[in-house]
């Protein structure tokens, strides 16, 4: 999220440029709301085909721009699917390239598929021997019929005043809700009050939707190897000194809060655009900072700036554990009638 829309979108400033701005992302958020509507009611009336993937599919996806935790959430599912014995894909669209990197460290032995034809990258899976997919970033895609959708609200956005783009970072209203299997309320360094706020006001809009809460909580640093692009030892966050964290993300203000809830001393902060494609302006910007002590940065930063950097740089990354605070049995619900389509895909 660049500044301005930070500032713009959750009303910070008072000036009368920004004011001026935010009246025509007003209107924009008119026609965008309108567009929106007209394209989910084509759907619904089948008026605009879909079709359904050609293996168990499990979605997950929000309703905003970036910082739910869609990638620690698909990696989890990736994750425990594999653990149960199946042979999980992960398709997404790729954009930048990064969060696919990041997805193969994360869980090595899960291939990604990145594909812009959801429906396209789940038959690619299959040819390819994978029993189910877990799709990154695909609630909006509504050329596939997933089995599962799962969308994230994170806890830090709220739902008091979701304004739909440009105006605010929304892509639908709370209403879409009612097309998902489950809603998964995430936080990072909100309150566990603020999320069972949130989760009671999805039920409210919704009526009966299933409602799940997870913590993505930052348990430990990892060194990122550079041999092998990969995480290596952990060593505990409490008092690590930090020359620089960085991060090209959606909500870099966030990081930020983490790290320092954690006990990470923070010397500095340096934040770029999500999915920024670091330059040799920055890498020297940060080799600079890197002689003073380690960086850290995100996942999905180091991925991409590993290549860049000075060998002798160290970049740690923060390991986020997702922890399930409410709605366990609605995600073991998931998981088992994925499970049931692919008995019913096999007897077929």
């Amino acid at each position: 999220m660049n500044e301005w829309h930070r500032r713009v979108w959750d009303d910070e400033d008072s000036g009368s440029g920004y004011r001026g701005l935010a009246a025509l992302l007003t209107l924009g958020e008119w026609g965008y709301r309108g567009a929106v509507g007209v394209r989910s009611w084509a759907y619904d009336k089948g008026l605009i085909p879909s079709a359904a993937p050609a293996l168990p599919t499990l979605c997950v996806g929000n309703l905003t721009v970036g910082g739910t935790g869609k990638t620690p959430i698909t990696a989890w599912f990736a994750s425990e699917l594999l653990r149960r014995g199946w042979q999980p894909a992960v398709v997404m669209r790729g954009y930048g390239g990064d969060e696919v990197l990041v997805h193969r460290v994360l869980n090595p032995q899960v291939p990604v598929y990145p594909s812009p034809d959801r429906v396209a990258g789940v038959q690619m899976a299959a040819d390819a021997g994978s029993d189910c997919v877990v799709l990154d970033d695909g609630f909006q895609h509504r050329a596939i019929r997933a089995d599962e959708n799962i969308v994230l609200i994170a806890a830090e956005d709220g739902v008091e005043r979701p304004r739909l783009l440009p105006r605010g970072p929304w892509r639908e209203s709370l209403t879409a809700l009612r097309r998902a299997s489950l809603a998964v309320v995430t936080r990072k360094f909100a309150p566990e009050a603020e999320g069972e706020h949130v989760a009671q006001r999805i039920v409210e809009v919704t009526g009966n939707l299933p409602v799940a809460r997870a913590h993505l909580e930052l348990k430990a640093l990892a060194r990122f190897d550079a041999t092998t692009s990969s995480l290596a030892e952990e060593v505990p966050m409490k008092n690590f000194r930090c020359a620089m964290a960085v991060a090209g993300v959606a909500k870099p203000q966030i990081v930020w809060s983490q790290l320092e809830a954690a006990g990470v001393r923070l010397e500095h902060s340096k934040a770029f655009p999500d999915h920024h494609r670091y330059t040799a302006a920055d890498a020297k910007q940060l080799n600079v900072a890197g002689r003073s002590g380690p960086l850290v940065t995100t996942l999905k930063d180091a991925v991409k700036l590993r290549p860049i950097v000075a060998p002798d740089v160290e970049l740690y990354v923060p390991v986020q554990h997702v922890s399930w605070e409410a709605g366990q049995a609605e995600v073991e619900g998931i998981i088992e009638r994925l499970q049931a389509r692919q008995r019913a895909d096999g007897s077929e």
